[in-house]
């Protein structure tokens, strides 16, 4: 009979929760932390929002208060100036809600004439100015403003009802549950407030008086009176009472305030709210705000206790899946593994493709390129067979440049091999490429004053800043349209020094080719400019752009001697320059044979018989001795039985290395030139050159005079 399991003490089981209710205490402390730190920051925001917004009230009602004003200084100005042009005047004043009556008063302030015959006692002089006085004036249970200003002997009063002025622009504007806005002038005398009884008092020593019978403690208020002096405006909280209520309770307040220029002197527009009003129902949203956390955390520490019970449980459950997943997970990358060498493999098969593809059609090339400058050779250029020869040598160039591309796809450390590269082949080359990615509403234009000037440098890379440089104008342009032109042209390398003058320009070039790309699109402002060819850097939408193609395109004119720059303005467009030294070439007007001694003896090695036929005509119209062959053992038979001077040898005679060969023979025949002719220069082509074991290279497709200027400046090397 199978015994029952021991029961569990407390002390076991609390061995066993330790754990969880370890990490229920730490988060409960953790969120306690977190809350206090969020209520201190979610008080002051709030705060602040509200005494913005205090402040906001006290400055649109002060400009209220001062654009009345200066309408009635206007007024009074212009009753002034009649009552001096004639002193027999009587002035008059259309009333209107808050202007009552205009008074004239003798020198000894007595009123002498009113408009409308309203009489009113002077309480006290508000504020003077250098032109008009401001006195508080009441008549039972109203309250006026009265302006005056000297006209002669006499004084011109403008009489302005205060209630009703007080009552328009300010009574009804409400600021927390009981607060107020009053005006006071700057020896705090009482100009505006909601209780009538302290209308032209002192704030301090008049409401001592009027409330004799009670203990009063001012020292904040009077604090509060002398930062509102010193200060232009501000928010400030004190201690005082509630005026409007008779029992007087001690509160804490804040006060938003503002000057108000009055003439040379000036008033104080100041809001007066209770603290709690802005307090509590700050305090009230965060307890909720807690409160909903505060279930939240509950709810989190009692899943957790959950969770660790399920885990104490399903221990070995989790074990034997983690192994499931791991198995899986390792199956996964096996079948990824597979999927990306098959890939891989794919690629290398279209890589090599693409190489065959280019140098078959290099090999079709040839003799199309050969027989139509023979047949140009020998017709008169006005007839129409020229035209005709013309249009397939054209065309053929045409093919070139197209096998040109392919072959680039299938080439090996490209990047390392610089040629001499026509710019206006590649301004032309760019301007095709861009209008495959050009939409309709994007004119593309092409403005060439080059003059068949050729940069050193690796046709490839130049062609990526440069499309990459115009696939970003036509991002710019974007769905607006526009307009983008690409422009050639040649500088002197003195420009170049005015426009980097922090750079040293080499001395080695007189002059440079200034290719540039200009569209009208959205533009950059002067930050933006300054860091477009950081790495990393990009002003498109995160996942559009990495931020690399213009630090990649600036790290790569400069690796040919180049600079690269832009102008921009918002709204207007955006140019970029790139300037590339121009290579100097010697300009032959010489016979097709270029100056090679009519004498030498070629050998020419090719697997394809139409490339060797046309380089036998070619050559030998030229009086040139040809030979001719096109396996390898063929090749060493030519090469004991008679001397040679050039051996011009396809790069992959027979599937084998045209390289391997010249370097085998090279001990045997020293005085032999040796031309590789290939598909497109690779490193090792360029290596063996560099070493001596080739004297030279040309690309396919070949013709006379491009085999024939490579014999010129190897020999001559």
């Amino acid at each position: 009979m199978k015994e029952n399991a021991p029961k569990k003490t407390w002390f076991q089981t609390l061995r066993t929760l330790w754990v969880p209710l370890a990490i229920g205490v730490v988060t409960v402390a953790a969120l306690a932390v977190v809350v206090g730190m969020v209520w201190k920051d979610y008080r002051t925001a709030m705060m602040d929002s509200q005494t913005r917004q205090m402040e906001l009230v006290v400055q649109s009602t002060a400009d209220s208060i001062r654009v009345l004003l200066e309408e009635y200084a206007d007024r009074l100005d212009s009753i002034a100036e009649k009552a001096e042009a004639g002193k027999a005047f009587r002035p008059t004043v259309a009333r209107s809600d808050t202007i009552r009556d205009v008074w004239l008063e003798n020198s000894n302030g007595e009123v002498i004439y009113s408009c409308y015959g309203l009489s009113a006692v002077c309480d006290v002089p508000i504020t003077r100015t250098e032109d008009i006085s401001y006195w508080q004036y009441h008549s039972g249970g109203e309250h006026y403003l009265v302006m005056k200003r000297k006209a002669g002997d006499e004084t011109v009063c403008l009489v302005v009802d205060s209630t009703v002025m007080y009552q328009q622009l300010i009574s009804e504007i409400h600021v927390g549950r009981n607060g107020y806005i009053m005006i006071k002038n700057n020896d705090n005398l009482v100009v505006m407030h909601p209780e009538a009884v302290q209308w032209g008092i002192k704030v301090v020593e008049g409401r001592q008086r009027i409330y004799q019978g009670k203990e009063l403690d001012m020292s904040s208020l009077s604090e509060l009176l002398r930062a509102q002096q010193e200060e232009e405006s501000g928010t400030l909280d004190y201690y005082s009472y509630w005026w409007t209520d008779p029992e007087l309770p001690r509160v804490h307040k804040i006060s938003a305030f503002r000057h108000l220029d009055v003439g040379n002197s000036f008033w104080i527009v100041s809001a007066v709210v209770d603290y709690d009003d802005f307090y509590e129902p700050v305090q009230q949203s965060f307890v909720k705000v807690v409160l909903i956390f505060g279930g939240v955390a509950l709810v989190l520490v009692l899943f957790m206790f959950q969770m660790f019970r399920l885990q104490e449980r399903d221990r070995r459950s989790a074990t034997e899946i983690s192994d499931l997943k791991t198995l899986n997970q390792t199956l996964e990358e096996l079948h990824r593994s597979e999927e990306s060498l098959a890939h891989g493999q794919r690629l290398q098969m279209m890589g090599t493709l693409t190489g065959g593809i280019a140098h078959e059609f290099n090999n079709f090339l040839t003799p199309i390129t050969g027989y139509a400058d023979l047949i140009m050779a020998d017709a008169d250029p006005g007839s129409e067979i020229y035209d005709n020869a013309m249009e397939i040598s054209e065309a053929a160039q045409k093919a070139q440049e197209v096998v040109k591309q392919i072959s680039s796809m299938s080439r090996k450390n490209v990047e390392t091999v610089y040629d001499a590269v026509s710019v206006e082949g590649l301004l032309h080359r760019t301007r095709k490429l861009v209008e495959t990615n050009c939409p309709k509403n994007v004119e593309l234009k092409e403005e060439n004053e080059l003059s068949g000037e050729c940069v050193l440098g690796n046709a490839t890379q130049l062609q990526q800043v440069m499309l990459n440089i115009s696939i970003n104008a036509i991002h710019a342009i974007g769905a607006e349209g526009g307009k983008l032109t690409i422009r050639g042209s040649v500088v002197p390398r003195s420009e170049l020094a005015v426009l980097f003058p922090e750079e040293k320009i080499s001395e080695e070039w007189s002059s440079y080719v200034c290719l540039s790309v200009t569209d009208t699109g959205c533009g950059m402002d002067k930050e933006t400019l300054q860091h477009i060819f950081e790495p990393f850097f990009t002003t498109k939408k995160t996942g559009e752009g990495t931020g690399l193609g213009l630090a990649l395109a600036d790290q790569i004119i400069r690796t040919h001697r180049g600079r690269i720059r832009a102008e921009s303005t918002i709204g207007r467009g955006t140019t970029f320059y790139v300037y590339l030294p121009v290579l100097e070439q010697q300009q032959e007007r010489e016979q097709l044979q270029w100056g090679v001694d009519s004498k030498l003896r070629i050998l020419a090695a090719d697997d394809n018989n139409k490339v060797l036929d046309l380089l036998d005509k070619d050559l030998s119209a030229l009086g040139l001795s040809v030979s001719t062959c096109s396996r390898r053992g063929e090749l060493r038979q030519l090469l004991e039985q008679q001397p040679f001077d050039v051996l011009a040898i396809d790069e992959s005679l027979m599937s084998s290395s045209g390289v391997d060969l010249c370097m085998a023979i090279r001990g045997r025949y020293p005085g032999m030139t040796r031309i590789v002719m290939t598909n497109a220069p690779t490193r090792e082509i360029v290596d063996a050159r560099s070493h001596g074991v080739i004297d030279g290279y040309v690309v396919k497709p070949v013709s006379a005079s491009t085999l024939l200027a490579q014999i010129r400046s190897s020999r001559k090397e």
